[in-house]
């Protein structure tokens, strides 16, 4: 692991905090106070930004790479919860509460990069600049919705139904459009679906199996492409 303080990564950061969700509407003081006050820190795939249960007093902008957030059993087993893109914030419940961090941070890519703010400062912002407030509002609102569209994927439904909604939220979150439909961002393999889904790897394959051969996504090594975002959904509302 290691630390970086190139001013060119910085400028991206206060870049991605302009087209946040809620944090675009601070005022331009507070987000380049945020990011003055940050301190960058790359790391390499798989290594961890944190784990479940430890201190984390900071505000985290993810600012290149990807990370996952997720929980692991004492088999050791993964659950998988979510994925966090350039522009993603992490740390807020922490921050608001000051216990451990809820889950498990690891970088997917070789070189990820994130912005780490100290709490005493996103603190000391919020209270000055009520939009701060509101924008940790907004984002914990649209992760407690990703949670109850996550729930809709229960195991009660057939696994190419649930595959189906899990690739067209993916899609929603994830997606880059393009000639032959939208295709996910992330590259993911069938142990990754499965430990979002809560399978095996093999009915995971099963799964893929169908809807590829009902003609409504595409699979090529582990890249996945929607041919036809409508269809997939409709697809997955079937039950």
């Amino acid at each position: 692991m290691t630390t970086s303080a190139k001013l060119t990564d910085k400028d991206l950061g206060l870049s991605l905090f302009r087209n946040t969700l809620g944090f675009r509407d601070c005022a331009p003081a507070t987000l380049d106070a945020l990011v003055s006050a940050g301190r960058l820190r790359s790391y390499g795939k798989g290594e961890t930004v944190v784990r479940r249960g430890e201190p984390f007093d900071f505000l985290c902008l993810v600012v290149r790479g990807s990370i996952e957030t997720s929980l692991n059993a004492r088999d050791g087993h993964r659950h998988l919860i979510s994925f966090l893109q350039p522009g993603a914030v992490a740390g807020m419940i922490s921050l608001l509460d000051g216990l451990g961090h809820v889950n498990d941070m690891i970088a997917r890519e070789r070189e990820t990069l994130v912005l780490l703010i100290a709490g005493d400062v996103v603190r000391a912002l919020r209270a000055s600049d009520p939009r701060l407030v509101r924008a940790f509002e907004m984002h914990l609102a649209f992760r407690s919705r990703l949670m109850y569209e996550r729930l809709d994927t229960h195991p009660g439904i057939d696994l190419p139904t649930r595959m189906a909604r899990m690739v067209v939220l993916l899609a929603r979150l994830h997606g880059v459009s393009g000639a032959a439909g939208i295709t996910l961002a992330l590259k993911m393999s069938q142990a990754d679906f499965a430990d979002l889904l809560g399978v095996t790897r093999q009915r995971v394959n099963y799964a893929l199996k169908q809807l590829r051969e009902s003609g409504l996504i595409q699979v090529k090594s582990s890249s996945i492409t929607v041919s036809d975002l409508n269809r997939l959904e409709a697809y997955s509302r079937q039950q």
